[in-house]
């Protein structure tokens, strides 16, 4: 086997060398501190000539480039759905990414229309069908369908916005078909972490923009709280009192893992809430938080 990058140029001949190389042969091997390889333009073709010092004795090979199979380097893998975009990919679906420091990867549902596309979905509500008043074991891990109501994992969240420089989205619905959005500019989850778990899966939000106005940034800093892990602010578990898993604080002014209650409830902000849109007795329709790299 012999591996080597050759330079194809418009001249007749190509030379380069090599300080290491190992050529395996039927019956021989030779481990060679110096390597010449020649690249020649003849009538018939190319061919690739290399020259081995071995013990200060020389061992000439003339090989015939039709003998070897070109190979393309290793396809990018894309990290996140901006890169995914990037790529050429413009129909929104299911694809896989890569997150620095994540090499078996995992998919994710990329909405490639809102805003310029390259969106990352983290969560999803939009009829019901999948329980969100879950512990934590589920909403560190993720649950649901892709491709319909889920929670993408907070360790999965953390892998993407470890570092910064990603965007939030939050795109919402009533049951009137009216709809908003709220945007912030930095968005992470667990930033600059050792162990996020531990810490509890901190949010970073700020710089808000949109038009359901701001129920988020009264909770950057805060850790996330379940069912079974009260990591809040209060003198009672805010996930149990309001049905749902959050980064509360004392309590919300959001709650987008709450009931799916399907519009107004008697009950007070245990539903699908947006306080500064729609109150917190109104339960949304439909929620899609998404995030994009700022890069």
């Amino acid at each position: 086997m012999i591996t080597s990058k050759v330079a194809h140029t418009h001249t007749h001949t190509h030379t380069h060398t090599h300080t290491l190389v190992v050529v395996t042969c039927p019956r021989h091997t030779w481990i060679s501190r110096r390597l010449t390889l020649t690249l020649t333009r003849t009538a018939t073709g190319l061919t690739l000539t290399l020259l081995l010092t071995l013990n200060q004795s020389q061992h000439r090979f003339v090989l015939s480039l039709s003998d070897f199979e070109c190979l393309s380097p290793p396809a990018i893998r894309p990290r996140h759905c901006s890169d995914v975009m990037a790529s050429g990919v413009s129909q929104d679906g299911v694809y896989s990414v890569f997150p620095t420091h994540t090499p078996n990867g995992f998919m994710v549902y990329c909405d490639m229309a809102t805003d310029g596309g390259g969106w990352t979905v983290i969560q999803r509500r939009v009829d019901g069908s999948v329980n969100f008043f879950r512990g934590w074991e589920a909403y560190r891990d993720g649950f649901g369908l892709t491709t319909g109501e889920h929670w993408l994992g907070l360790q999965r969240i953390y892998s993407l916005t470890r570092s910064g420089g990603f965007q939030l989205r939050i795109d919402m619905a009533d049951f009137d078909n009216a709809t908003a959005f709220a945007c912030y500019a930095d968005f992470s989850v667990g930033r600059n972490s050792v162990n996020p778990e531990e810490d509890g899966y901190p949010l970073t939000v700020d710089q808000y923009s949109g038009t359901a106005g701001d129920s988020l940034l009264k909770h950057s800093g805060m850790r996330f709280t379940t069912k079974d892990q009260d990591q809040d602010q209060s003198e009672n578990n805010c996930a149990v009192y309001y049905q749902g898993a959050w980064w509360y604080r004392n309590c919300h002014t959001s709650n987008l893992n709450g009931q799916y209650l399907r519009g107004g409830h008697a009950s007070y902000a245990d539903g699908i809430e947006w306080s500064s849109w729609t109150g917190w007795q109104y339960s949304l329709r439909f929620t899609e938080m998404k995030i994009r790299a700022s890069e």
